[in-house]
């Protein structure tokens, strides 16, 4: 059985390298790879198809889509914008706008992905026009998308509620939520002390004014209506988000409140098969042992003191070269419980929790993964830059996930992620 274990982590180790050398959608490896991997330990098709959680799928399809609504006639781009606009002459408010605007909207529905590809855009054009620190605002607008992103009605919050669940824990979401927005507070310290003297230098800082913006039309003030009522369904009644999504997404349809081809092109549909694919894969990584053997490696090497720390490491070095949601978070939280118990009292599920995704996403300003691209992207698409500067960027973006990485250990070695 234990050779067995040690093949299925090589298939999944082969996937990860071949899909990010070859850019391909690991997901779509994962399954095509899950087929050879089921034969050779016995599992037969309907064990493998099993892996596809389908509630999931669903779930992150409606909500993926609603936002998708509200991003393709506008309404999320202005209403950041009016936000921004509120601080008036306070211009050294921005970045804590950019901060809280993007994390509302974030852990409203959409999450880390499309709202921090939004707001990483909306940010530095704000940036630009304002003459600001474009870096600063494209940093901060992706820290708070990551931040905010492990509420229980996100894609990123429903995976980890799913793979908790799965390992047997419950009413732990929200706790790891506020771990995880404490990480980006610490992180938005750091990155306002970072930039504060090119901040100064910027000089002649103009500001947006609220009545120069349009005014919200027919179809936006249907729409935010419409997130507000997906809200009051899913927290007020209980009902299932993905479920709640479709069903104001209908009915906003059914209103024109925008194109619909390009509403449903705007949903993520590869990271989705990436996400779902993996987890076709780790479902039979699992039954053949692979995941009890990163438990017993990671045990190894750990004591009480050193296993969020490791754990915080681990994650950031994997998120360097693969999908938080896709693949970090569904390879590293099923080894959790055998940590957990074997360490009784010392450690808890959620703080090991917690620092799988601090890890991960502190890796995610890298230029090599999509956070840190995208700020890269924006700033060059924004801004009359230079090949050599650039590269630069691409460095000075580097850095900072290094940076973001080692302050991560140390805060888990401190023991902040213990708080909730």
């Amino acid at each position: 059985m234990e050779s067995l274990g040690l093949i299925s982590l090589i298939f999944l180790i082969a996937v990860v390298g071949l899909g990010f050398w070859r850019k391909i959608n690991i997901g779509i490896l994962a399954i095509g790879s899950a087929i050879i991997l089921g034969k050779i330990g016995g599992i037969g098709d309907k064990a493998i198809l099993q892996g596809f959680d389908a509630t999931m799928f669903i779930t992150l399809v409606g909500v993926t889509f609603l936002f998708g609504i509200a991003q393709i006639n506008g309404t999320l781009e202005l209403l950041a914008k009016k936000a921004v606009a509120l601080v008036g002459n306070k211009t050294y408010l921005v970045p804590i706008i950019i901060f809280i605007v993007t994390g509302v909207l974030s852990a409203i529905g959409p999450g880390n992905i499309p709202i921090g590809a939004l707001m990483t855009v909306v940010a530095v054009t704000i940036a630009v026009y304002m003459k600001q620190n474009p870096i600063l605002l494209a940093l901060v607008a992706k820290l708070a998308s990551n931040g905010f992103a492990m509420s229980p009605l996100t894609p990123a919050g429903i995976i980890g509620l799913r793979l908790g669940e799965r390992a047997g824990y419950s009413n732990f979401i929200m706790p790891v939520m506020y771990n995880v927005i404490l990480w980006s507070l610490v992180l938005l310290v750091g990155f306002l002390i970072l930039f504060r003297d090119k901040e100064k230098k910027v000089g002649d800082i103009k500001n947006i004014k609220i009545e120069n913006l349009e005014t919200f039309d027919k179809n936006q003030k249907i729409t935010m209506t419409g997130i507000a009522v997906m809200m009051i369904l899913v927290i007020g009644m209980g009902i299932n988000v993905g479920l709640a999504s479709f069903f104001v997404a209908s009915i906003l349809l059914a209103m024109k409140v925008c194109n619909e081809k390009k509403a449903l092109s705007s949903v993520p549909w590869g990271t989705l098969l990436l996400i779902c694919g993996v987890g076709v894969l780790m479902n039979i990584v699992e039954q053949l042992g692979g995941i009890e053997i990163i438990s017993k490696g990671l045990l190894s090497i750990m004591t009480p003191r050193t296993a969020a720390p490791i754990i915080s490491l681990t994650s950031s070095v994997l998120s360097f070269f693969s999908s938080t949601t896709g693949v970090v978070m569904p390879t590293m939280i099923p080894a959790l419980p055998n940590i957990v118990h074997n360490f009784p009292g010392t450690v808890s599920f959620i703080e090991l929790q917690s620092v799988v995704i601090t890890g991960s996403f502190s890796a995610a300003f890298s230029p090599a993964s999509t956070g840190g691209g995208l700020i890269l992207a924006a700033y060059m698409a924004s801004t009359d830059s230079t090949q050599e500067e650039q590269n630069k960027l691409f460095g000075k973006l580097f850095t900072i996930a290094i940076g973001c990485v080692i302050l991560n250990v140390a805060l888990s070695a401190i023991g902040l992620y213990k708080l909730f």
